[in-house]
């Protein structure tokens, strides 16, 4: 993820920041952050001071408010994968990390976010062998596996019709948006299923819920 020009669409990156890292409001309990599915990817960056210090100063430079907290509005600007994130992928991702529906996340989900994507990224550099810049299904299923999504071959499929918008394959972008709906599945599935037991039990009205949450 980088904030400004990248001449490498493969590269990721923040620019740099001497402050040190200062602490910021956080609303998602300790207990309930470290629980979730995306709290690696958070404990990973914490153990790079430098990296760390780096989205803390981004981070801080787009919460004018000094709220402790960021929205989609603000999370559009961030530059990744050499062009901003944009406003209708950034509300889309935001959803996955927003576990308290505030509308907005704090230091801490923002880093888990910022590591997650650094994945997706990796791992559509690694399945596009060929560098043509978009996915075949074989090439999907292998970068969505890398992305730690673990998927049957009919859940695969129907996620190249649903975002294969050219009929040539994902984009990034398509791959990204697509990452990003499997995303808010997976923390809308834990969120229903505190105990890990790998099934969860829904009425009509919490589906329905969940599928527009999903759109």
């Amino acid at each position: 993820m980088y904030h400004g020009y990248n001449p490498n669409p493969y590269s990721t990156g923040y620019p740099g920041s001497t402050g040190p890292v200062t602490t910021t409001v956080t609303r998602t309990t300790t207990s309930a952050f470290n629980n979730s599915w995306y709290a690696p990817y958070y404990h990973h960056i914490q153990q790079n001071m430098s990296q760390l210090n780096s989205l803390q100063y981004w981070f801080q430079s787009v919460d004018r408010d000094r709220s402790g907290s960021i929205t989609a509005n603000e999370l559009a600007m961030v530059q990744f994968y050499g062009r901003p994130l944009g406003f209708h992928c950034a509300v889309k991702i935001l959803r996955a990390f927003d576990r308290d529906r505030s509308g907005s996340i704090d230091f801490r989900e923002y880093v888990a976010l910022h590591g997650f994507l650094q994945t997706i990224s990796s791992a559509f550099m690694m399945a596009d062998r060929d560098r043509s810049g978009t996915l075949d299904p074989t090439e999907i299923y292998t970068a969505l596996s890398g992305s730690g999504f673990l998927l049957t071959q009919p859940t695969v499929i129907a996620i190249c019709r649903r975002y294969n918008n050219t009929g040539f394959g994902l984009s990034f972008d398509s791959f990204l948006m697509a990452a990003a709906h499997l995303a808010i599945v997976r923390s809308i599935f834990q969120w229903n299923d505190p105990m890990n037991t790998g099934r969860v039990s829904l009425t009509y009205d919490q589906l329905a819920n969940i599928t527009i949450e999903t759109m």
